[in-house]
């Protein structure tokens, strides 16, 4: 195998690797984007393709721009820094349109509807550090070791204030193995969950102090599979505005240590804001948001529907929804606790016109056929994995239902990562 060769780039491809045609094979480069003419060290063969190393930049593209984070190329937790904002939604739209047409067998797309992110940095309100010793950060590319993370420049301003605090006091524990932080920019406030922390003699008071020293911290919550051991309030409010019947309404979520919300706070009000715009309600509509985690489509879907019942399997969730529909006064919609797939295979009660999903990765193929056999007028399907989502729509096909609108949310910019949504009709 020859171990270095010069090439140019000629696209990228889902996962965010450059593409290069290396005598007549397909090689994936990482860190490299369209238009890059440069040195590559061929660090592993396969039958159908190359994985390669960029070596060095002989010529850059156009679109490549300088990373602003020291730790890029390192840190596993973007990959594409390099490549200048506006052409990494374009590379976005392109790489969905070929996922579904190979994976979902859709020959004619309707229009995508794209929404890049208004902050392309910063944007960031829940993160995630793996602690190793004295390292805390992202795990480094390809790896199960640390990348030492002093500052992170796609986290919220407030996560970076805080990482100072939290570094020192995770050092008080040997055992932590995972910190999880959550922040509120209505409250300027954060929640610190420990992942793998013993409840030790001295955890508790340690744990006290460090919130009486540190305002910016709600609460504390020690995450166990039975039950979590808390601290203070560890629970974030956050409010969305959304354009509803000509006028402006705003609702606001309790989100409690273990329920899913998420990362980017002003792409998931586009989310919800194309949900509902693709979903177009009426008052005579009863609806089934599967998966429906705290209400955040349940509920503004419910304001302007007949009836919505959620389906959320996450007991921390379900009392987060509960509490929400009641704080909102949203009166109209029924959160059921149970796994997807059992609640619907014995669904008894009225039938959906439209079922709204935002799955696992994992889609929803395990539920498709219930889904089907409800016959729901409308589907709108959400995924943050366009691989899956193209899978299902190809079985969706078959079951009789068609892609009717499309849209690309960048709710993870400087990541190759992307939030689909389409609306399916039958017939």
């Amino acid at each position: 195998m020859i171990k270095k060769v010069q090439g140019r780039i000629e696209s990228v491809a889902f996962k965010g690797y450059g593409v290069a045609r290396i005598h007549d094979k397909v090689a994936f480069i990482p860190h490299t984007v369209t238009g890059d003419e440069v040195w590559i060290e061929m660090i592993e063969e396969k039958k159908r393709y190359s994985m390669g190393r960029l070596v060095r930049i002989v010529e850059p593209s156009p679109w490549r721009v300088t990373p602003p984070c020291p730790s890029f190329g390192e840190c596993g937790g973007c990959q594409w820094q390099h490549i200048d904002y506006s052409f990494q939604v374009k590379l976005k739209e392109e790489i969905l349109k070929d996922l579904l047409n190979r994976f979902g067998g859709v020959k004619e797309l309707p229009p995508v509807c794209v929404f890049p992110s208004p902050k392309p940095y910063a944007y960031r309100v829940r993160v995630q550090w793996k602690v190793y010793g004295k390292a805390m950060g992202y795990f480094r590319e390809k790896s199960h070791h640390v990348a030492d993370i002093q500052k992170c420049p796609v986290a919220h301003p407030l996560i970076n204030r805080m990482l100072p605090w939290v570094r020192k006091m995770s050092s008080s524990f040997s055992q932590i193995k995972e910190t999880e932080l959550n922040v509120s920019p209505d409250e300027n406030k954060g929640v610190l969950i420990l992942h793998s922390l013993a409840f030790e003699r001295g955890t508790e008071r340690i744990l006290k102090e460090f919130l009486r020293n540190h305002a910016m911290f709600k609460g504390i919550a020690i995450a166990k599979e039975e039950e979590n051991i808390l601290f203070g309030d560890p629970a974030l409010n956050l409010t969305i505005s959304l354009d509803q019947e000509e006028e402006k309404k705003n609702l606001t979520f309790r989100i409690s240590p273990g329920s899913f919300s998420q990362v980017n706070p002003g792409q998931n009000q586009t989310l919800i804001q194309t949900a509902l715009d693709f979903s177009e309600v009426s008052r005579e509509e009863t609806l089934l948001d599967l998966y429906a985690g705290v209400g955040n489509l349940t509920l503004p879907l419910a304001m302007g529907a007949r009836k919505v019942f959620g389906i959320e399997e996450n007991g921390r969730a379900i009392e987060d929804a509960r509490f929400n529909a009641k704080r909102n006064e949203i009166r109209n919609c029924d959160f059921i606790h149970g796994r997807v797939e059992e609640v619907l295979m014995h669904w008894r009660r009225e039938i959906p016109d439209l079922i709204v999903l935002d799955p696992p990765r994992t889609g929803c193929k395990t539920v498709l056929d219930q889904m089907v056999r409800l016959k729901p007028e409308k589907i709108v399907y959400i995924s943050c994995e366009p691989t899956t989502f193209s899978r299902d729509l190809r079985l969706f096909t078959e079951k009789g239902y068609s892609l009717h609108k499309l849209g690309l949310i960048d709710m993870f910019p400087q990541t190759y990562h992307m939030e689909v949504i389409g609306l399916l009709q039958k017939g």
